[in-house]
């Protein structure tokens, strides 16, 4: 029974009346027998259940009840093992801690001392390392006062160009204050500094070549203390925009170019933006300039030349439009202005070009419509008395039916063409288009 009790006991949810109904039940059942009538009652019986019931749950709770002591004992000794635990881990952490700040101003203090041993370290060796640097100077520099030629592995060596170069340019700045009876050994040092500036620049373009940015890198750097920096950025922008204007779309091609270019610039030089500024000012005025001409130069006609003009300056300003994003200084209109100086020629006339050209066509159109119908048109007289004569001549003669004067109907064609209409209102939008985007630039 003590396990159905506890059966009925943890069910959810747990009602008391039901528990004592359903115990009043069994007992009940068992003490009526088989074929017995309701009135077949043993209240004592009844009684005796109960009672055991009460026994048996009075001895269930006095067992659930030692259980849970037991258990809110063990809990209640874990929880002071595990305080126990806590409070050793904060003493631990609070010894860490002040072990932590007396480590801390150590090396506080180390560190000053450090810092200052190095200040006194910079006083002594600063100077120290200028007087060598000149005593090594002066050593080359006595090469460049004896008349023979120099021998010097810095000079012969082609391996240590850089370290030459480092040295020729120093060399270079201290004989500008040379006085007039050592201008021998100036041109001497010029001489070689143009050498060596030589040799780096065919360097650069070898590295070039190869594809080695980090050797471009190098040989930009030092070339950048050189005079002939320019060069050295002249001759990358010659090499990258080699046949830049072959293939179909070129304009698609130039970006392409410029994207490609840009990362490479970004890397080597020390001035990314002033000679990314110079490579695309290259390409508008040498590369672009000469694909234009070249196209606007060939015998295209009027209408050829108008359309033409139309689509190389929507390209030019759309791939102006791309090369937005890159950063080329502070001037915002660099490259509105690239594109007006190549179109300017080509644009200062174009007015009366264009008006020119819409109205030959819309004759040439019109004269067309004219040989198709077999018509060809008279010039008809203006003026004021002439059209009213002539418009009263047509009233009267179409109420009265008087044929007052020679009117030719021509048998009812009007010479009015819908298509004619299209086509010269195509032509008119075009040539407004045309003009609208040379006025807006």
């Amino acid at each position: 029974m003590m396990q159905q009790y506890m059966k009925e006991l943890e069910q959810e949810p747990f009602e008391a009346e039901e528990f004592v109904e359903r115990l009043a039940w069994r007992t009940i059942a068992e003490t009526k027998h088989e074929g017995s009538d309701d009135e077949d009652f043993n209240p004592t019986l009844l009684h005796e259940s109960f009672v055991q019931a009460i026994k048996d749950l009075t001895l269930l709770q006095e067992r659930q009840q030692k259980k849970c002591e037991k258990l809110e004992n063990a809990v209640r000794e874990d929880e002071a093992l595990f305080f126990q635990e806590v409070y050793n881990l904060f003493e631990q952490n609070q010894q860490a801690m002040l072990t932590f700040q007396e480590l801390d101003g150590k090396i506080n203090t180390v560190a000053t001392k450090v810092l200052h041993l190095g200040d006194q370290l910079d006083s002594v060796n600063g100077p120290r390392s200028r007087v060598v640097e000149a005593h090594r100077l002066l050593g080359h520099l006595s090469e460049f006062l004896s008349t023979g030629p120099l021998v010097s592995s810095v000079f012969t060596d082609p391996y240590r160009i850089d370290e030459a170069a480092d040295v020729i340019q120093k060399l270079y700045l201290i004989s500008q204050d040379f006085p007039q009876k050592f201008d021998n050994v100036k041109r001497k040092i010029e001489r070689k500094y143009c050498d060596i500036e030589k040799l780096l620049i065919e360097e650069f373009v070898r590295a070039m070549e190869k594809g080695d940015k980090k050797r471009m890198k190098e040989i930009a750097v030092v070339l950048s203390q050189f005079k002939g920096y320019s060069q050295c950025v002249d001759a990358y922008i010659d090499y990258s925009q080699v046949n830049c204007l072959s293939g179909k779309d070129m304009f698609a091609h130039l970006l392409s170019l410029c994207e490609y270019n840009y990362e490479i610039i970004q890397k080597v030089f020390s001035n990314p933006d002033q000679v990314m500024a110079k490579f695309v000012l290259n390409l508008y005025q040498l590369k672009i300039a000469e694909y234009i001409e070249q196209k606007l130069n060939s015998k295209l006609g009027t209408y050829g030349y108008l359309q033409t003009l139309f689509e190389l300056y929507s390209k030019t300003n759309q791939l102006s439009n791309d090369l937005g994003i890159f950063n080329m200084g502070n001037d915002k209109n660099f490259l509105i202005k690239l594109t007006t100086n190549i179109f300017n020629k080509h644009i200062s006339d174009y007015i009366t070009m264009e008006l020119k050209c819409l109205k030959e066509r819309c004759s040439a159109n019109l004269q067309k419509y004219y040989e198709s119908k077999g018509h060809q048109k008279k010039q008809i007289q203006s003026g004021g008395f002439q059209d009213l004569r002539r418009d009263l001549q047509a009233v009267i003669g179409t109420r009265a039916n008087i044929n007052i004067a020679q009117i030719e109907n021509y048998g009812g064609e009007t010479f009015l063409s819908e298509e004619l209409a299209i086509v010269i209102l195509q032509d008119t939008k075009h040539a407004f288009e045309r003009c609208q985007l040379v006025n807006s630039n």
